[in-house]
């Protein structure tokens, strides 16, 4: 069998400003939007930014995100897989 490898995780990726239009295909509430393919998340300071990736997660410092199937690391200082896949 192939031996495990280990690779380190990934920068989580920064926010994209949310628009100042309603009318965005991903609503984040009444006077901001994302587009389509993307994902809502809230700041800390209560504003809203976009994640690139639809099925992706907020992390929790309220500037990145990380893509679907992985979550911020504690700290945020990277993006890890919610689950291990062995070859």
């Amino acid at each position: 069998p192939a031996p495990l490898r280990w690779t380190p995780p990934r920068p989580p990726t920064p926010l994209r400003a949310a628009s100042a239009h309603p009318d965005g295909t991903v609503p984040c509430d009444a006077t901001r939007s994302c587009q389509g393919g993307q994902r809502c998340c809230r700041s800390r300071a209560g504003s809203w930014g976009c994640c690139p990736f639809a099925q992706g997660s907020c992390c929790l410092d309220g500037r990145h995100c990380c893509p679907g199937g992985s979550r911020c690391s504690a700290g945020g200082l990277g993006c890890t897989p919610l689950r291990w896949d062995l070859p």
